[in-house]
């Protein structure tokens, strides 16, 4: 079950909709593509003599749960602000470490307001903490370390209430990385808390067996419809719903010692009753087809249902609860398979 394609789907779905990365992004200059090559030695990314050297946003399995997502240097040519936060946006990320190697710009505190506008989580760190050196050799490292701070503290109080420290590092000597690394685990193992949480919700599960239910709609409902009702030639159907549903006709014979099909669903039914009018008929249809595919929109019901109510009531009726009946069927293995998997992250 570890590996059954439907549970590799639905731990994608859960994962997708629940905290499971943290953005690291920061001037152009500051190291962020070296820092996570020193958290996580396996990444290899990309570093450069060049200050643009992460052109797009880059992805890294962290060790158990979760994802480091490298975004490119902030105020390069290649990237614009507006692009950059277009790409925040994108992301879904809730949390974010800014990196400096230098003096805070303009450019950057932009970033920092937009977001804490979107309500971000925002950590800081001023890496190659072994080249912060002062010229005239007057101050100590420390007493620049404090200056640094000072200077976060004094840019940041118009924007936001609490106080803010730099994580001092050097992806070069590791200093600060085994506190970076004790950090991070703290905010994955807490995410990861939330991942097995919603995994096993109710209300999660039922989302995702909808979502399917909904989405397997347009592949049913499609011009060929009337042929196939005509014929009476459900196999491709339920193939396609199975499929849509990634269930195996063992999984099916397993959920319920025989093998259910749109024809017998349709044997099931009586006769339907004649006494509608043709408006009756297609509001009739229309609401059970909204109901059971949980759809919003009349427009992709409408175009198909109008050939299938010239076939007559007696023959597309029966059909198509037959088809809702069989998804119905499906939905309920599926719901099978999730309830008896692991909520293993990868």
């Amino acid at each position: 079950m570890i590996n059954h394609p439907l549970v590799k789907a639905y731990r994608k779905f859960v994962a997708n909709r629940t905290p499971h990365a943290v953005g690291f992004i920061g001037q152009p200059d500051a190291g962020k593509s070296s820092l996570i090559n020193k958290l996580l030695p396996k990444a290899k990314a990309y570093t450069g003599v060049h200050t643009d050297a992460t052109l797009t946003a880059q992805s890294y399995d962290y060790p158990i749960y979760g994802e480091l997502i490298d975004f490119p240097g902030v105020g390069t040519e290649e990237v614009t602000l507006s692009q950059y936060k277009k790409m925040i946006k994108a992301s879904n990320i809730s949390t974010f470490y800014y990196v400096f190697g230098s003096k805070i710009r303009e450019t950057d505190m932009e970033l920092i307001k937009y977001l804490y506008k979107e309500k971000k989580e925002v950590h800081f760190i001023y890496n190659k903490v072994d080249a912060m050196v002062d010229v005239n050799h007057d101050d100590s490292l420390e007493s620049l370390k404090h200056t640094k701070d000072t200077e976060l503290k004094v840019m940041l109080r118009p924007y936001i209430k609490e106080q803010k420290d730099y994580l001092f590092v050097s992806a070069l000597t590791g200093e600060g990385i085994e506190t970076l690394q004790q950090q991070l685990k703290t905010l994955f193992e807490a995410q990861y808390q939330v991942y097995l949480e919603q995994y096993n919700s109710a209300e999660m599960k039922e989302s995702y067996l909808n979502y399917k239910v909904n989405s397997v709609f347009p592949k049913l409902f499609t011009p060929a419809l009337k042929e196939v009702i005509s014929r009476e030639s459900y196999s491709v159907l339920e193939r396609t719903i199975r499929s849509h549903f990634r269930v195996e006709a063992d999984d099916v014979y397993d959920k319920f010692h025989m093998w259910p099909s749109i024809e017998k669903h349709i044997a099931q039914q009586g006769k339907p009753e004649n006494t509608f009018s043709h408006v009756m008929d297609f509001a009739k249809m229309v609401q059970i087809l909204r109901s059971a595919f949980k759809l919003k929109s009349l427009n992709p019901i409408q175009s198909v249902l109008g050939s299938l109510i010239e076939m007559g009531l007696s023959q597309a009726f029966p059909a198509v609860q037959g088809i809702i009946s069989y998804t119905n069927d499906i939905k309920a293995v599926a719901k099978n398979i999730i309830d008896q998997s692991t909520p293993l992250y990868r």
